[in-house]
């Protein structure tokens, strides 16, 4: 069975995301995007290798993949580890923000 495990950064990511949404779009649109983000970890979780390789110099970071949120919140990306029997959530993550700046940096903070 897929598993998808969600760090402590990435919880608080998500909810920031949602309080974000709920405020500037309202509670239907902040509900909209935390359905989106878990169908799109869902499905993730059963294909683990479909995100695009993020390329770190960091040794912890290898690996790590990113796929943005389905269903009208692509701007927001999932970084993630694959497994074979699922994914490992990193952090939730608006793609316009210094992406290099934040991986060299405190990325797993």
């Amino acid at each position: 069975m897929a598993r998808v495990l969600q760090r402590e950064a990435a919880k608080r990511d998500l909810i920031a995301q949602w309080v974000w949404y709920a405020e500037t779009g309202g509670m239907e649109v902040a509900d909209r995007f935390l359905s989106a983000a878990d169908a799109t970890l869902s499905l993730l979780a059963m294909q683990p290798d479909s995100g695009a390789l993020v390329f770190v110099q960091r040794p912890e970071l290898q690996g790590m993949r990113r796929f943005p949120v389905s269903d009208g919140f692509e701007a927001i990306l999932l970084f993630y580890f694959p497994h074979k029997d699922g994914v490992d959530l990193v952090r939730v993550v608006h793609g316009n923000r210094d992406l290099g700046r934040l991986l060299a940096e405190g990325f797993l903070d």
